[in-house]
């Protein structure tokens, strides 16, 4: 029969209105394809089964063994937010022996019997007797590119003998990260995306496992359209720490081994970064859930999850702000947590203590957002550049100290944290994770200066660390140094720049770009040819031209007519001064040096995909070598704290053998 067109639209309405009475069910495993771990190291097993409300003879087995009475349900559940009812199964913080596994499951609906299946590789673990610890250095953003500009900056000084560092190409001394003696690159795809996000990179290095995008230690499941569609806040909190949980290392050293446990970051610490090593949530920005995960863990039986807390995020504690009411600083030095506000606090700690909290930024008019769920604005530490007081290039916007102008640098953050979590005698184990966090956070903005001396911050506190690690008495420690994802900042060469160019905070000129999605408008400083942004049009910051809608003037070098320039500048070597000493060049002329500077551009004012250096010095650093998945970072560390390195270990010491070729500036 041949119908109208009408007559076909209602018949396919009709249809489409009676599917879900006859939509076939599934089940579900909600694990991901790849799924590693250690043993016993826990994981939420969660089953989901569609298009039913009634469901019966689950069965679960691991290697043909039943575990269904682990399995909790079925509860009814609204998944995919369609009309069709959903069943649950839940066996919460489940612990596998080691060795190749396979979970199947099975369940009967109406409409039949379905099975699941994911095979797991869980690897054995156990501690070395004489056990070991693990710092884990995470430069957020800081791509190869971040590194060699740290390193053209802060090591091209003048050295002891009053000649510049960098001589001939070849420098006297190169940054405390690279003279780390492995080094291998690490891919950071996440779960369901190319360019990755902080917090499935946190996940992924925390956990072993891949997270979705904005996942904290979780997989995703069916209730997640609740906040992905109807946005995240305190009426869709219960879809966001629903989701599977995967235990991290932290948590699994803590559980298991008495190891103690620590988070240092320059960013609220509630953040993306420090939150992967102790908090499970569907959505990274839920930050009130995640200080009460800090607090109240829930792999710890809802103890807390570190011993050591020190960065920013004040606002996120505070009884004013959180939707709880919760004073959570006061929670925290009730149980026992010495606490700290500035850098001078923090040097008078002991070894002793036993706990710290150490809150170094708080906002001045702290409130909380309208959704709910975290404060209004983030209350992240300020900038090294910025606590260094150094003047600001004139199209670079200063942090604000605001009532907080003796906040710690980070090597003095490591430095405690180290301390307090080895203890008096230096013999507690310990794992660690430090952030600096703003070398991402300022190339967001695009801010060459504030993103390049956050870089310095963090190898010196790698260079703490190091320096610490070398003079145990045994080689107990391993160092990694790496970053969550990449940025877009490239290095164009060099430039010649007076102050009164750098410093200018007038724009020059402002330029408009029209393209299908829209115009976008900048303001172009003088400070330009030092630093490229990626609104700016690449081809029109030529230091040739001087007419109508180009850039500023500029007094030339001398040696730019003998060696060329473009776009990128003159092709020098930098001439930045270190007048104080301290590791951290002015980005001033000082006797009429340092005009010779560093000309960066970026590409994007976001996160990029390329994969990630990776350093390590230690035992068990030698497997960090070639290309990994950020991943693996997981399991190389758990390898190097079995103890069962000597083999390995001795091609480092191979390494430095001086019958061997060594790098000049590696020592």
């Amino acid at each position: 029969m041949r119908l109208r067109s009408s007559s076909l639209s209602t018949l396919l309405i009709g249809l489409c209105a009676a599917a879900p009475l006859t939509a076939q069910s599934s089940l579900s495993i909600l694990l991901p394809e790849k799924t590693r771990l250690l043993a016993d190291q826990r994981v939420d097993l969660v089953l989901e089964v569609r298009n039913t409300s009634t469901a019966s003879g689950l069965r679960v087995t691991v290697n043909g063994r039943d575990i269904t009475s682990r399995f909790s349900g079925p509860t009814e559940a609204q998944l995919d937010c369609d009309s069709t009812p959903d069943l649950v199964y839940r066996a919460d913080m489940y612990g596998f022996e080691a060795g190749n596994t396979r979970l199947s499951a099975s369940v009967s609906t109406p409409s039949g019997t379905y099975t699941a299946v994911k095979d797991i590789i869980v690897y054995p673990f156990e501690p070395a007797a004489q056990r070991r610890n693990f710092i884990l250095f995470i430069g957020d953003g800081m791509s190869q590119p971040y590194r060699d500009a740290a390193r053209l900056v802060a090591k091209s000084v003048p050295n002891a003998d009053g000649n510049a560092s960098l001589r001939e190409g070849v420098f006297d001394d190169l940054l405390e990260m690279d003279k780390m003696p492995v080094y291998g690159a690490a891919m950071t795809y996440s779960l369901d995306r190319v360019v990755p996000d902080s917090a499935n990179t946190a996940g992924a290095w925390s956990t072993g496992n891949k997270n979705h995008t904005n996942g904290l230690g979780v997989f995703p499941d069916g209730t997640d359209c609740r906040w992905r569609l109807g946005g995240a806040n305190a009426t869709t909190l219960p879809a966001i720490v629903d989701n599977p949980k995967v235990e991290t290392l932290w948590e699994y050293l803590k559980r298991k081994y008495g190891y103690r446990t620590g988070i240092v970051s320059t960013a609220d610490i509630a953040d993306a970064t420090p939150a992967g090593e102790g908090a499970h949530v569907a959505f990274r920005q839920a930050r009130y859930e995640v200080i009460r995960q800090y607090f109240e863990n829930p792999f710890l039986g809802g103890r807390p999850a570190f011993d050591v807390i020190l960065g920013g995020g004040g606002d996120q504690y505070l009884p004013t702000v959180r939707t709880d009411r919760r004073d959570m600083i006061a929670e925290f030095r009730n149980a026992g947590y010495a606490y700290v506000t500035n850098a001078s606090e923090l040097r008078d700690i002991s070894p002793s203590a036993d706990r710290l909290l150490g809150v170094f930024y708080t906002n001045a008019n702290p409130t909380g957002a309208a959704d709910g769920i975290r404060a209004s604005s983030d209350p992240n530490m300020s900038v090294a550049y910025d606590k260094l007081r150094l003047r600001r290039p004139g199209s670079e916007a200063a942090t604000n100290l605001g009532n907080f102008p003796d906040q710690p640098f980070l090597d003095l953050m490591t430095e405690k944290a180290v301390q307090v979590l080895a203890g008096p005698n230096g013999n507690q184990p310990f794992i660690l994770m430090v952030e600096a966090a703003s070398i991402d956070k300022q190339s967001h903005v695009n801010n060459a200066a504030g993103t390049i001396w956050d870089t310095i911050e963090l190898d010196k506190s790698v260079g703490w660390a190091r320096r610490w690690a070398a003079a145990r008495q045994n080689p107990d420690t391993l160092i990694v140094v790496t970053a969550d994802h990449s940025q877009s900042m490239i290095i164009n060469g060099t430039v010649p720049v007076d102050d009164d160019e750098l410093y200018d905070t007038t724009p020059a000129y402002t330029t408009n770009n029209t393209a299908a999605v829209g115009t976008q408008t900048a303001k172009v400083f003088r400070d330009v040819h030092t630093n490229i942004r990626a609104i700016y049009p690449f081809n029109d910051i030529d230091r040739n031209q001087t007419g109508p809608g180009g850039p500023p003037a500029h007094k030339a070098s001398p040696l730019i007519g003998a060696l060329g320039y473009g776009p990128t500048g003159a092709y020098e070597f930098p001439d930045y001064q270190d007048a104080d000493g301290d590791g951290y060049p002015e980005n001033r002329v000082v006797g009429g040096k340092g005009r010779i500077r560093l000309s960066v551009g970026f590409r994007t004012g976001s996160h990029t995909a390329e994969a990630v250096p990776v350093s390590a010095e230690g035992p068990g650093a030698f497997l960090f070598t070639g290309i990994m998945d950020q991943t693996d970072i997981f399991f190389k560390a758990a390898a190097s704290l079995t103890g069962d390195t000597a083999e390995g270990d001795k091609l480092i010491q191979l390494l430095r053998d001086p019958r061997y070729p060594q790098t000049f500036g590696k020592k």
